[in-house]
């Protein structure tokens, strides 16, 4: 929920509906999307992991489409693209817009990228001649990469987004990985629906060849699935995985699983 002031409406007064960088020409003229907009995020053409990098406010908050008393400042990204997994892009290199909350919020993530260089799977659309981020405020259109860098990787466009997805957040890659980070990003799960068997087979590949916290955040995740409502084979995979990988789980006092 956003938290609107009497100071914020002092602030916006002076302000354009569109307020821009007036020193850039090039800067495009955008418009925040409204909510319908919003909920189609993950239906964006384009779909990249990229390098995110030089975050910049461009221009003076602007009045909310949403909330007229409440700030919303432009941003512009580098993007410095690995692969693609939707859509087709020539760039190497693209500059991505997009909306952040210029006040106080409470929710959900917020959209934004702050400073520190971050890996992401960004969803992304055209708008006239620029491309930009397929949700504003809210984060709802991308996902952090915390499994190294995969510069080999091309995704099959004959098979759903979400196996791309698995074998990005489920496949250790290249370079600097932080181990606990990874982990986390298995706990936290990917889109499943009609491969879970793949996902399942990406969980043993981890949980065999994996140790200490990315094995068990493995081992957490097939135990989960030989407790939910799936087809009974499915059940048995992911027992059978979780056996060859010697992996000990069951329930504790105050969590859903325990995995050694």
């Amino acid at each position: 929920m956003l938290i609107s002031t009497s100071r914020m409406q002092a602030w916006l007064v002076p302000f354009l509906p569109i307020a821009l960088d007036t020193g850039c020409s090039r800067t495009p003229r955008l418009t925040e999307y409204d909510e319908q907009s919003n909920s189609r995020a993950r239906s964006a053409p384009l779909v990249v992991i990229g390098l995110a990098d030089s975050d910049v406010p461009i221009g003076r908050p602007v009045p909310s489409r949403h909330d007229p008393d409440y700030p919303m400042q432009l941003h512009r990204v580098k993007v410095r693209i690995e692969n693609i997994l939707r859509g087709s892009l020539g760039e190497p290199t693209i500059s991505v817009y997009y909306f952040e909350f210029g006040g106080g919020f409470d929710g959900p993530w917020p959209l934004g990228f702050g400073r520190e260089p971050s890996r992401r799977i960004l969803w992304l659309r055209r708008d006239g001649g620029s491309f930009r981020m397929a949700c504003d405020g809210w984060d709802g259109c991308t996902m952090f990469v915390n499994s190294g860098s995969h510069p080999r990787y091309r995704a099959d466009p004959q098979q759903p987004l979400s196996q791309a997805l698995a074998d990005i957040l489920l496949t250790r890659g290249e370079g600097e990985i932080n181990g606990l980070q990874f982990a986390s990003q298995i706990q936290r799960g990917v889109p499943d629906q009609r491969i879970q068997g793949y996902v399942i087979e990406k969980l043993r590949r981890l949980a065999l060849t994996e140790v200490s916290e990315i094995k068990r955040s493995a081992c957490q995740q097939l135990w989960i699935y030989t407790q939910d409502r799936i087809d009974d084979r499915l059940r048995e995979r992911a027992q059978d995985s979780l056996d060859a990988a010697s992996c000990i789980c069951g329930p504790k006092q105050g969590v859903m699983s325990l995995c050694q």
